[in-house]
């Protein structure tokens, strides 16, 4: 190969390989997009009475999700059918609010799904005055608090939370406090129960901590929000069960939907007699998941994103996308392996019909339309027609051909008879003229084979372009078509034996 056609080739592979390395490891892409999501379906559903005397206005405030770092709600749904619903930002949380005459029923609901996306998750922001609430004390439990967590005070921030949360267990480590001291706190946390007393003690070395109400990921349907407190270590955020005072692992996935003391569900003009929260898991489109991903970016790369064209254009790409791999294909199997077929692209051409019509039904339409028109070239030969009028006529009889099959499948209900106008006509006629051609020149065996050659490439081709796995990855990384063409161009410079001559002139090498 010559060497500016290699460094050609290199520089095609090296675009795809950088624009899609700069996608994964810094926009937080998968590396294979066809890889599971993971998303969850959050339905929220609140019963009320209405107060008697109220006017029948009411007004119900819930904390719902919103899209966080390594988190997007997408698919938001009000189901209820008479009241108003809005959904209002309040400080770090996003609150949803029905208001209005419930005049059908006596509950609401909401739906929404939670698509999460961990490698796209932001560095955290450092706590603004918000992650301060006041602990209502006595003076003197304040001091002692203090008092007592000195010790940790030259500890770093993570040791020192996880000092903080053995002393709530009663594990204090050596030297041991006074005994004093110990029975005064001893008697705060049977005062105050597990959750304030952690608060005191994170306030005493001055810890950013949030009081949070959300759920943990799984699948479940409660009465009660989970409860935890969320603490800065001066990175992160870390996250301790409210209850029992433990570390909640990396691994394990929160939703948060109450920043705050705020009640979870509040109503005013009428009376709450249950609320439920369901989490389930949810199989999402892979496409559905790539669109919310990358439409919510405003990244430079993603804001060009296909996902950012009308739907009905993206339908046509996912399609027209793969069309240079079926290309390859056909150089490949032309050139390496030897397949003989009717001109370049029309395998291509038909593969793509094939979609409308189905490979079977297409295969024996192509081979009919084929042979009708090979006998009626032949019928017409005699003529002695110019060829711009013969291929008319072809032409001609072929969309008749159509015409016929289009009214067979009207009249049986026969779906893939009426979709053949999409077949490539023009290509068709051609085919039949190079048809007859070859049976007059090289025999009918030869035109068979390249019938059958034809017939297997576009076969190839349609099985390649129907792989939803492949369109999706070409979809989300249309720069992998420079690979394509950089594989083209070494193919274009094979000079050596096709695997169908190694096998016809196999014989000669034995004989020698």
């Amino acid at each position: 190969m010559k060497r500016p056609g290699l460094w050609l080739a290199v520089l095609l592979f090296l675009i795809p390989l950088v624009l899609i390395g700069y996608r994964v490891l810094r926009l937080g892409y998968p590396l294979f997009p066809t890889s599971p999501v993971k998303a969850w379906g959050f339905t929220l559903e609140i019963f009320f009475e209405p107060t008697e005397g109220n006017g029948k206005e009411i007004k119900i405030k819930a904390g719902l999700p919103e899209s966080r770092s390594g988190q997007t709600v997408i698919e938001q749904r009000d189901l209820s059918s008479s009241l108003q619903f809005n959904l209002i930002p309040e400080g770090l949380n996003q609150i949803g609010v029905w208001s209005g005459d419930p005049e059908r029923g006596r509950s609401l609901s909401y739906r929404a799904t939670i698509l999460l996306n961990p490698k796209q998750a932001r560095k955290p922001k450092p706590p603004g005055p918000e992650s301060f609430p006041t602990i209502i004390v006595d003076k003197s439990e304040e001091l002692l608090a203090r008092r007592l967590t000195e010790r940790y005070a030259s500890l770093k921030p993570p040791e020192k939370l996880k000092a903080i949360l053995a002393t709530t267990k009663g594990i204090w480590g050596e030297p041991l406090p006074e005994d004093n001291d110990l029975k005064r706190w001893s008697t705060i946390k049977e005062k105050y129960g597990t959750e304030k007393v952690l608060l005191l003690l994170l306030r005493s070395l001055d810890f950013p901590v949030r009081k949070v109400q959300g759920f943990i990921l799984k699948e479940t349907i409660a009465i009660e929000p989970d409860r935890w407190i969320a603490v800065w270590t001066g990175q992160k955020w870390e996250h301790v069960n409210a209850e029992t005072g433990d570390l909640y692992d990396e691994s394990v996935c929160l939703l948060p939907l109450m920043i705050g003391d705020s009640p979870m569900v509040t109503i005013s003009g009428g009376k709450l007699l249950e609320t439920r929260w369901i989490l389930i898991k949810q199989t999402l489109s892979q496409w559905r998941a790539h669109f919310e991903r990358i439409y919510r970016s405003g990244r430079f790369l993603d804001r060009w994103s296909l996902f950012g064209i009308p739907n009905q254009f993206q339908e046509i790409f996912r399609i027209l996308l793969l069309v240079p791999l079926g290309v390859l294909m056909i150089s490949v199997l032309r050139n390496i392996v030897g397949f003989p077929t009717f001109g370049i692209f029309m395998p291509v051409l038909m593969a793509l019909a094939f979609r409308s019509t189905g490979l079977y039904y297409g295969l024996g339409i192509f081979g009919g339309v084929v042979l009708i028109g090979y006998l009626l070239r032949r019928a017409i030969d005699r003529l002695r027609l110019l060829l711009v009028p013969r291929l008319s006529f072809l032409i001609t009889f072929v969309i008749l051909a159509f015409t016929i099959f289009a009214l067979i499948g009207s009249k049986f209900g026969i779906r893939e008879f009426m979709a053949i106008g999409l077949l490539p006509f023009v290509i068709l006629s051609m085919t039949i003229e190079r048809f007859f051609i070859l049976i007059e020149e090289s025999g009918a065996l030869q035109a068979l084979r390249t019938a059958a050659g034809s017939a297997a490439v576009a076969t190839i081709t349609y099985k390649i372009i129907q792989i939803d796995p492949l369109q999706l990855t070409f979809f989300v990384y249309p720069e992998l078509l420079f690979t394509i063409m950089g594989l083209l161009l070494l193919l274009g410079n094979y000079s050596g034996y096709r695997l169908s001559e190694i096998l016809r002139f196999k014989v000669l090498g034995e004989k020698s």
